[in-house]
């Protein structure tokens, strides 16, 4: 018998309540033995973007094939339609990872950034992809809440998926997919104009500024402050300064050495950055 795909988990559901522990009770009960893998839960709450950018930098890293699991979903229970997607792999046509969750762009991830919109919302779905609307009784629990899809119906869909390989029989084909345009920074003359889309557990600031957009020798600008300083390392900076470095995420972040630059800068998610070449 062939082994179960590994499933990756993504949502907002936090630790504090029991959300993700009965989503995994799901998965393990229909699909015993599949790998789970908890890429986070501590996605802002209802930040979709957040979300999508998450998982777009962490998906060269996962398994291949995987199933992912990704609720975000502040529309549950609207007419936002459940969804799974089958994409091939970047550089193996032969590989596939599976996606799903809401239709609200979360799954951006599964396209490549240089073939999504300049803006977001629904889109012709990619060649090579195929996209499914989940219809199938079977791929849900008897009772769905209105208010839990990840566990009623995301969690079933996915635990097929990862056992039988199966995608297409969890409902009809759509040719359409709502997309996130790609993280990147917007230039206007000069300067590159950025929002912090992350901050992590040490208030380091990770803005939508990718390395390839970066000058050899830049100011960034954030809410009123100036960082001058540009590192390759946190150890490169003396202890408390601000400083710029590339995170390993491959995007421009800001962090205050043992500190937190969030709160030294009063900084959140959303909030404007621009980069002035020196």
């Amino acid at each position: 018998m062939t082994a179960p795909i590994p499933i990756v988990l993504l949502t907002d559901f936090g630790t504090h309540d029991t959300y993700v522990g009965q989503v995994k009770a799901v998965l393990t009960a229909r699909a015993p033995g599949a790998p789970l893998i908890d890429l986070t839960h501590e996605v802002s709450p209802y930040a979709i973007d957040e979300g999508a950018w998450l998982l777009d930098t962490a998906l060269p890293f996962l398994p291949a094939p995987a199933v992912v699991l990704a609720v975000v979903d502040p529309g549950v229970g609207s007419e936002r339609l459940p969804i799974a997607v089958r994409a091939p792999v970047p550089g193996d046509p032969t590989a596939v990872r599976y996606f799903v969750g809401p239709d609200n762009g979360l799954l951006s991830a599964a396209i490549p950034p240089d073939a999504r919109p300049s803006q977001p919302g629904p889109c012709p779905a990619p060649d090579g992809l195929d996209v499914r609307a989940i219809e199938n009784p079977e791929a849900r629990l008897a009772t769905v809440s209105a208010t839990f899809h990840g566990r009623d119906l995301f969690a079933p869909a996915v635990a097929r998926i990862a056992v039988t390989g199966d995608h297409e029989s969890l409902g009809s084909a759509r040719d359409t997919l709502t997309l996130l345009p790609p993280f990147v920074g917007r230039r206007e003359g000069q300067s590159v104009h950025g929002t912090v889309i992350h901050s992590d557990r040490y208030g380091n600031l990770v803005t939508t500024i990718r390395k390839e957009q970066l000058p050899s020798s830049f100011i960034l600008d954030i809410n009123s402050h100036c960082i001058e300083r540009v590192v390759r390392t946190f150890s490169d900076a003396p202890p408390g300064a601000l400083a710029c470095h590339v995170d390993s995420s491959g995007f421009l972040a800001i962090a205050e050495r043992e500190g937190n630059a969030a709160e030294r800068l009063g900084a959140a998610r959303g909030d404007a950055v621009v980069l002035r070449p020196r």
